[in-house]
């Protein structure tokens, strides 16, 4: 007969204390890394030229050139040939401030659309009104948004970037460390990529609250809105986005792509682990929410403070052992023997991670598990509105329990994720079908994909296995540029939106 506990499970911001005072501790060295860190003609050969033409015209063309090693940062072209009128268009179209006559820009663009999406990236890469940024470093700041305030930050331009080519560049995003600044974050990732660094547009941040890093939600986000203010200023390969940080920059890195796996091509949290509302219990919580995206954790196999049982080395440890547990085929957890928390980078396997790292924005399946509706975000489905309220950390619980407590912080990971909302969605090739199934959740919001589905073929959309769409659907040009317009992400073209609502959820 199973003995009768009364477990009380206090949880607030304040029971991450253990990493909290790591980080008040430790954080002095972060100051200094990223917390992470034409030609001229001739009339002399005129005659010359002409015989050439005449004999190459009877000459087979030359075959394609090979792929770029994927590994190997590649050159990037100039700006594709005009396709119709389809860049002038465009460029209207992203200069238009009036709603109604973008609608009808984007009804002229269906026209003369290019025939492949690839050639469509192409072309919005190459017209898209951007300005000029020289090479070199430029101060910028990402204006206030929601309940992000301003974000400063240094944006590192290459020397051969061109705003108008027709495929984005690479972007490093690095957030410091305690005590640290963007200048100091930006050094550390110059010395990082070494002689790569010309491939990339580098961004450092200052983070907006001094101190400690505390898991609050203007420090889960503001990588975001960097993110989207330079995507609106420079020429940016959203698939090819990696966020990076070490020690306050590293929490900073877990905390936002745990809630935003869709918008990174690849995370490297260093001499950090997760650290969210949920403390310590947490750490290994939400990472089913970044199985599908590229991670590169560094860690000091030394890192933790005298007389503690746990530490960044423990959690850590417990980090990758848990995303071996779930089949994690994109995560490399990198232990540094005989290192504490002050541990010296792998530069070369960093510069490789950057190379190869890749985002899928439309993977076949991705799952999400989250404690407030704004951290909703699963690649292509969103959580809208919430059939309970947010979890509140700060409230005390009592949880009953007719069996014993073997193991506290299991007991407590359990709890919390009864509590959860979650999210789960399955596109499977071929299918032309996105499932989706919510829990906590009254209505989500579905983008489909231009590339992943077949407009030929009949579309459907399910949520919690009922039908919200099953039929013909074609691609919804205005939908498609205006996503491009507003978020500069080119690489993830939304030919349209469903919205649902979960049968029979109740209004919190």
């Amino acid at each position: 007969m199973g003995q009768l506990l009364s477990y009380a499970i206090q949880i607030g911001s304040r029971a991450a204390g253990l990493l909290t005072r790591r980080a008040t501790t430790r954080n002095r060295v972060a100051s200094a890394r990223p917390c992470a860190v034409g030609p001229e003609t001739h009339r002399a050969v005129l005659a010359v030229a002409i015989a050439l033409a005449a004999f190459f015209a009877h000459v087979p063309a030359q075959a394609a050139a090979p792929a770029p090693d994927a590994s190997t940062p590649a050159p990037l072209p100039a700006a594709p040939a005009a396709v119709g009128d389809g860049p002038a268009i465009l460029r209207s179209f992203f200069a238009e401030a009036d709603a109604a006559k973008r609608a009808d820009l984007a009804a002229r663009f269906a026209a003369v659309a290019p025939k492949s999406w690839a050639d469509l990236k192409a072309m919005l890469h190459a017209s898209a009104p951007r300005p000029a940024l020289p090479a070199g470093r430029q101060d910028l700041q990402a204006p206030a948004e929601g309940e992000t305030p301003p974000v400063r930050y240094i944006l590192r331009v290459p020397a051969g970037y061109a705003a108008d080519a027709s495929r984005g560049w690479p972007l490093v995003i690095a957030c410091h460390g305690t005590g640290g600044h963007a200048e100091g974050a930006l050094a550390s990732i110059e010395s990082w990529l070494g002689p790569d660094i010309e491939s990339y547009l580098v961004v450092a941040v200052d983070s907006p609250e001094a101190g400690v890093f505390e898991p609050k939600r203007v420090n889960m986000e503001y990588p975001l809105a960097v993110l989207a203010d330079v995507r609106r200023r420079a020429n940016v390969d959203s698939d090819r986005t990696v966020l990076t940080g070490f020690s306050k920059g590293g929490y900073t890195t877990w905390a936002t792509v745990l809630f935003s796996p869709g918008e990174w091509g690849g995370a490297a949290p260093m001499a950090c682990c997760p650290m969210t509302e949920a403390a310590a219990a947490g750490a290994i919580l939400y990472l089913p929410n970044v199985l599908g995206l590229a991670i590169q954790h560094h860690w000091g196999a030394n890192d933790i403070e005298a007389g503690q049982k746990e530490g960044i080395n423990t959690l850590s440890r417990d980090v990758a052992a848990e995303m071996k547990h779930l089949g994690a085929k994109r995560f490399e957890g990198i232990e540094y023997p005989g290192e504490g928390h002050d541990l010296k980078i792998d530069t070369a396997r960093f510069r490789e991670f950057a190379r190869t790292a890749r985002r899928e924005a439309f993977p076949a399946e991705c799952h999400l598990i989250f404690h407030a509706l704004w951290q909703g975000r699963d690649y292509y489905v969103r959580a809208t509105a919430a059939a309970k309220a947010d979890f509140n950390f700060r409230a005390p619980y009592t949880v009953k329990t007719t069996r014993p407590v073997m193991d506290p912080r299991k007991f407590k990971r359990d709890f919390l994720l009864g509590e959860a909302f979650e999210l789960t969605a399955r596109m499977p090739p071929g299918g032309n079908i996105i499932a989706v199934m919510a829990k906590g959740v009254r209505e989500v919001e579905v983008e489909l994909s231009a590339e992943k589905l077949d407009f030929a073929r009949p579309v459907r959309v399910t949520l919690n296995t009922r039908t919200a769409l099953d039929g013909p659907r074609k691609v919804d040009w205005l939908e498609l540029l205006e996503t491009a317009r507003r978020t500069g992400d080119f690489e993830r073209l939304v030919a349209g939106r469903v919205k649902a609502t979960v049968a029979g959820a109740k209004t919190p």
